[in-house]
């Protein structure tokens, strides 16, 4: 089985002035072998202490009602194909042998309630549904690595099939925004001993991307369409211990007249008081701006990527620290 399932850019952003927390769904209340997908009409899951949201739009009908964005799961069924085992994730359980997880559909969105807030990981896989009906093919889907579709017809593909969800992860200001490919499926080597379907839980390293990302965004894409109905392959992902962090209260006052302002900054930074030595550090304790401040600073941060910084002042009289949100 192929290893790397992730494709991302850019640096790891460290974070040592955190609190974490992680989403594992276990303080979810459900029986065994059963799901909650939002029947209740109680909409979006709100999660942990630091609450993240997970959506979820549940629409009545005469067939029972359907579901898009998240439901709550720990069925264990890992065998049984078709739509009637769209609950249950392809690994039989949780991250770790868990109970509980989280099933996507169609369209999931997660986010912090908090704007200072912001997401680090997650562990994805596929679902039952998703994974028998890449292997083996059904009457809708087709079989990946064949060059026909559902129909038998040659569908163009020449059996170079993949299955894979894109997370998308903006910001809370919406300023900056980049994407996450997570393969599900992949048929595309040259040997087709190479070719996989994920059955395990992986790692979604969403700090990789450089900036806090307050919100992610899940898009399914597959090479199995309809030209008509979009596509065949069924759009499901499971999700389970989802961390988020938080900077920790850092603020110190032993330099009670320094005031700092405008928090959030745009451009320029107003550093006023006392004396001493000015710092300017990202999560990492990357120092970014290391100055003398004599009672007035202005500080231009412009250039600053959109995040949470620590900027400190230290002189012999003690120590201020407060956290500034770009």
């Amino acid at each position: 089985m192929k290893k790397t399932y992730v494709l991302a850019t850019a640096l790891l952003l460290g974070a040592s002035t955190q609190a974490q927390q992680t989403i594992d769904f276990e303080s979810f209340t459900l029986a065994a072998d059963t799901f909650d997908n939002g029947s209740a009409g109680n909409g979006d899951f709100l999660l942990g202490t630091d609450q993240i949201r997970f959506s979820n739009v549940f629409t009545p009908n005469a067939w029972g009602g359907s579901w898009t964005g998240h439901s709550i799961s720990n069925m264990t069924d890992a065998t049984t194909a078709g739509f009637g085992n769209q609950y249950s994730a392809f690994t039989g359980a949780g991250h770790n042998g868990s109970s509980n997880y989280a099933v996507g559909y169609s369209s999931g969105v997660i986010s912090c309630e908090n704007q200072y807030q912001y997401i680090d990981s997650f562990k994805i896989t596929n679902t039952t549904y998703a994974a028998i009906s890449m292997r083996d093919g059904d009457a809708y889907a087709k079989q990946f690595g064949s060059p026909n579709n559902a129909a038998g017809s040659p569908d163009g593909t020449n059996g170079e099939d993949f299955y894979r969800v894109w997370v998308v992860c903006e910001d809370y200001g919406q300023t900056q925004k980049d994407s996450i490919e997570v393969l599900l499926a992949d048929y595309r080597f040259a040997n087709s001993a190479d070719d996989y379907i994920v059955d395990e839980w992986i790692n979604v390293d969403v700090q990789s991307l450089g900036f806090m990302v307050n919100k992610i965004s899940l898009r399914m894409e597959s090479t199995d369409n309809d030209p008509l109905n979009g596509m065949n392959t069924p759009a499901y992902y499971a999700i389970d211990d989802l961390v988020s962090s938080f900077p920790l209260g850092i603020e110190e006052n032993e330099l009670s007249s320094i005031s700092v302002f405008p928090n959030p900054v745009v451009d320029k930074l107003t550093v006023k008081g006392d004396q001493g030595v000015l710092k300017i550090t990202d999560l990492s304790g990357a120092v970014i701006i290391n100055k003398e401040h004599n009672e007035l600073s202005i500080l231009d941060l412009s250039n600053f990527n959109n995040g949470v910084y620590i900027l400190s002042v230290t002189n012999s009289s003690g120590k201020f620290t407060q956290k500034i949100v770009k």
